[in-house]
């Protein structure tokens, strides 16, 4: 048997005055007006009442007093919560980790949702704590929030509960297992094997109460430690749903008034489905499909759209195919999907050569010139104010260096041809004749590209900073390489396309030009370099996910709003940059600028693991196999029994007390 207190200490001492009052009112005087009578005879049963100067003489005649005292007591021992605890660990302390993400909105539970239902049994165990047992809670989604630390304050904790948010965002667990082990698990001072190493702290075991739906990847690489977990597996074993896990819209860049969208969309359940995949266009229907797909079966859609020259919002909804306009599954999010076309502009490149007519020509055919506005210019222009302005306000999307090399960096991407860039890479190789051996074809600049037959007459190897990426390898290593620079990309060319003699006439250094790959390459740069492919297409990004964003330099500030709701003014950065945090919720975002459509991008939950909402059995965490519990620490309380006891109590006080005075 094992007690829990509901009352503070001044509330038990406020408690213990009822029946002391209640001894006392038995044995209060009443002011009595003398009245002379002739006889006494009649008047024997009121005289009777004159007798009460006798204490233990009144308690042993007085039922009703005793049934009172008996009533107060069983309200204390109510009070007290009296029980006795079930498959406990012993450990008294416990953390409690929610899981928040996505798939907790699952509505296949007897609650609201997966959530409502895992905070339910949470506020059970909270309620089902003794006095010395402490806990703490931790929410999980794509990141970790420690809600309440620990601590045996059960109100604390219940208000932490309160407050806890179910998000639209994916799982991660591992943050909340590394807060809940930096606790569990102290960490020593030095390091491992130093012998002056003390451990800075006691280690502190816990009950680890895993409430989710499993819904996250296995975590390899962590020790459990003094952690003892256990997983309250929450969802019904047949959950139904079908979601779109892709969507996507690309303009035709030959034919910008053509445009198409792309969906995928996945039956997660158990049974056949039947339903319509609709498009909508800026808010108005334009196009809709019916859809059969059977259990785990994909299908791919694509929508055609015409005379679609300006920017527009793209929305695909899963529908039923009855007529009624929603699709009702266990888990709504992703019946829902958002992409658009961006606004067409060209992007701007500038071209520093002393004569390269190859590059020229594949900047300025036909399919190029639609997306790119060029301008060259010779190496002595960097020198000019006006170069040194475009430069440093970022005012080209791409800078090209044909065989020469700046003082600094622009900010921007730039192009190098046959020159590095800074000092932080560096040739490693000798000129000489270059074969190709390699290409990185999944990057999107090297798509349908073939160069194996080319001819390098001297060329030579590069190395770049951390990070950098090898598009194109050759006998003597990289040739052509792509890397990071504090928000920008560099692309360095390991040999040149044409050379000037002693003499300074032009020679070719490569039969590169006359292959159909030259204008493909170029056009590939432009489009995933200079970004003009970016200019087709609008981002896509998942919940929570911040926003980063690139306007023309000389806008001072945006307005981003999702659909028609309130817009959030946001002053833009460094070379026309914008970073939006409030990505929480799904749906097609616009970007304005003095009342201008400047950009769009959307956001969606797009994850096939929240998407698949059958809750896992089991999964690991460290390499240890973490099974589902069916049941979880339970705690027999008999308060209940004794507030109905006292109800009973009550009810014969009562009918004694109106029996004497009848």
């Amino acid at each position: 048997m094992s007690w829990i207190s509901t009352l503070a200490p001044w509330q038990w001492a406020i408690f213990a005055v009822v029946p002391i009052g209640i001894i006392l009112l038995y044995f209060l005087k009443l002011r009595r007006e003398p009245i002379e009578i002739p006889s006494t005879y009649l008047w024997s049963r009121t005289v009777e009442d004159l007798h009460v100067n006798s204490l233990f003489q009144r308690i042993r005649n007085n039922l009703l007093l005793l049934l009172q005292l008996l009533a107060v007591l069983l309200a204390a021992l109510a009070l007290l919560r009296p029980g006795q605890q079930g498959e406990t660990s012993g450990l008294g302390r416990k953390v409690f980790l929610l899981d928040a993400s996505a798939s907790m909105m699952t509505e296949d539970v007897e609650q609201e949702n997966r959530f409502a239902m895992a905070k339910l049994m949470i506020r059970e165990q909270i309620d089902q704590m003794e006095d010395q047992d402490t806990a703490m809670l931790i929410t999980f989604s794509d990141r970790a929030e420690v809600l309440q630390s620990f601590t045996s304050d059960r109100g604390r904790l219940r208000a932490a509960l309160d407050r806890a948010q179910v998000t639209n965002r994916p799982t991660d667990i591992i943050g909340a297992l590394e807060a809940a082990d930096g606790l569990a698990n102290p960490r020593r001072s030095s390091e491992a094997g130093d012998v002056n190493d003390i451990q800075v702290a006691d280690p502190l075991p816990a009950d680890l109460l895993i409430f989710s739906d499993g819904g996250f990847r296995d975590v390899a690489d962590f020790n459990v430690g003094n952690l003892v977990p256990t997983y309250l597996k929450i969802g019904s074993d047949s959950p139904r749903n079908v979601g779109i896990t892709a969507f996507s819209a690309d303009r035709n860049v030959e034919r910008p008034g053509d445009a198409q969208a792309f969906a995928t969309v996945v039956n997660f359940g158990k049974d056949a489905e039947t339903f319509n995949v609709s498009l909508y266009v800026d808010g108005q229907w334009r196009d809709a499909e019916a859809v059969t797909l059977e259990p785990d079966e994909e299908g791919s859609l694509t929508f055609a759209l015409s005379d679609q020259g300006e920017a527009a919002t793209l929305e695909a909804r899963l529908e039923s195919d009855d007529g009624d306009q929603g699709f009702s599954d266990d888990f709504s999010i992703d019946n829902f999907a958002y992409a658009g076309l961006r606004p067409l502009r060209t992007v701007s490149v500038l071209v520093i050569t002393q004569g390269n007519r190859p590059l020229e020509l594949g900047l300025t055919t036909e399919s190029a010139a639609k997306i790119c506005v060029a301008d060259f210019q010779p190496p002595s222009y960097m020198e000019s104010p006006e170069y040194t302005a475009r430069a440093t306000a970022g005012l080209d999307d791409l800078i090209i260096y044909d065989r020469c090399q700046p003082k600094t960096l622009p900010l921007t991407n730039t192009f190098f041809v046959a020159a590095l860039p800074n000092a932080d890479w560096s040739w490693a190789s000798e000129p000489g004749q270059t074969i190709l051996v390699d290409i990185d074809r999944t990057h999107p600049m090297m798509q349908y590209l073939e160069l194996f037959s080319l001819l390098i007459f001297e060329g030579r190897s590069v190395t770049g900073p951390v990070g950098t990426r090898e598009l194109v390898g050759a006998d003597n290593g990289t040739v052509l390489a792509l890397a990071p620079r504090d928000g920008y990309q560099d692309l360095v060319l390991g040999f040149a396309i044409v050379t000037n003699s002693d003499d300074g006439i032009p020679q070719t250094n490569t039969n590169w030009f006359a292959e159909r790959s030259w204008p493909v390459f170029l056009l590939n740069v432009l489009r995933h370099l200079a970004g003009a492919a970016d200019a087709t297409n609008a981002a896509s990004f998942l919940p929570g996910d911040t926003v980063r964003l690139r306007v023309e330099s000389q806008i001072g500030e945006v307005q981003i709003a999702r659909g028609s709701g309130t817009a959030e003014t946001i002053p833009t950065g460094q070379s026309g940059t914008v970073e939006f945090v409030d990505s929480e919720m799904p749906g097609n975002y616009r970007v304005m600028a003095d009342e201008k459509l400047v950009d769009l991008f959307a956001i969606n939950l797009f994850s096939r693991m929240e998407s698949q909402i059958n809750p896992r059995s089991e999964f690991e965490i460290g390499y240890e196999k973490i099974e589902t519990s069916g049941t979880m620490e339970t705690r027999y309380e008999f308060w209940r029994w004794l507030l109905l006891l006292l109800l009973v109590v009550l009810a014969l006080e009562w009918w004694l007390y109106n029996k004497r005075i009848a």
